[in-house]
């Protein structure tokens, strides 16, 4: 009689897994692939060999590359703004720190996450890809932009912020976050000087918070 082969059951082919595993196999092959070749570069062939699974069994699940891409960014990315929606909603505080877990669970999703990668790859292919770049700034960047002016803009009718322009301010704050993660997905692997992010970070949040505070005497700074 043959020996049992226990090591087979690690052999199988992924598709021979539970249906429900394999919507989340092929967006976390996707999300390895985007990143190492771009969009327009990435093929459905590549995603499928990593994810263990056939061309056709993508299209079971997703129409075509885009649609893969934009369920990618809905599992990666809007977990994180409902969860800073619901955080915003439920806060009782001051607007400050308010502010502060705002930025630090922005800092969280677009800096230390496995999903870090997109805005390179998405200023990378706007241009040529304008559906793409108009889905993710719907979804993403303008959600993003509303709480953090939605935050400014209380704290000023509290009394806590100083009058400013809360739009070009919430866009403001955005930057050093994007700077950190194109940083970090392009010169950093190279660069001679290397950038502690969490410095980086706390420098911008520091300097955005004493840019926005009312002093006590009622002036603009801390």
């Amino acid at each position: 009689m043959c020996p049992a082969h226990p090591e087979r059951e690690h052999s199988e082919p992924r598709w021979h897994r539970r249906k429900e595993e394999r919507p989340a196999e092929i967006l976390d092959a996707a999300l390895t692939e985007f990143v190492a070749r771009g969009y327009s570069a990435t093929r459905l062939e590549d995603v499928a060999r990593r994810a263990g699974c056939t061309k056709g069994t993508i299209f079971l699940y997703f129409a075509n590359k885009e649609e893969l891409f934009k369920a990618l960014v809905r599992q990666t990315v809007l977990p994180r703004i409902q969860q800073a929606e619901a955080m915003v909603e439920q806060h009782q505080g001051s607007y400050s720190d308010l502010l502060q877990k705002l930025m630090r669970s922005r800092w969280e999703a677009v800096v230390n996450s496995r999903a870090s990668c997109l805005p390179k790859l998405l200023f990378a292919e706007a241009k040529n890809f304008p559906e793409l770049a108009r889905f993710h700034f719907e979804e993403v960047v303008s959600r993003h932009q509303a709480l953090v002016e939605r935050v400014l803009n209380a704290g000023i009718a509290a009394g806590e912020f100083r009058e400013h322009d809360a739009e070009s301010v919430a866009r403001i704050a955005a930057a050093p976050l994007l700077l950190a993660s194109l940083w970090k997905h392009s010169f950093e692997p190279h660069a001679v000087v290397h950038i502690d992010p969490e410095r980086f970070f706390e420098a911008s949040l520091d300097l955005l918070l004493r840019g926005i505070a009312r002093t006590a005497e009622g002036g603009t700074g801390r």
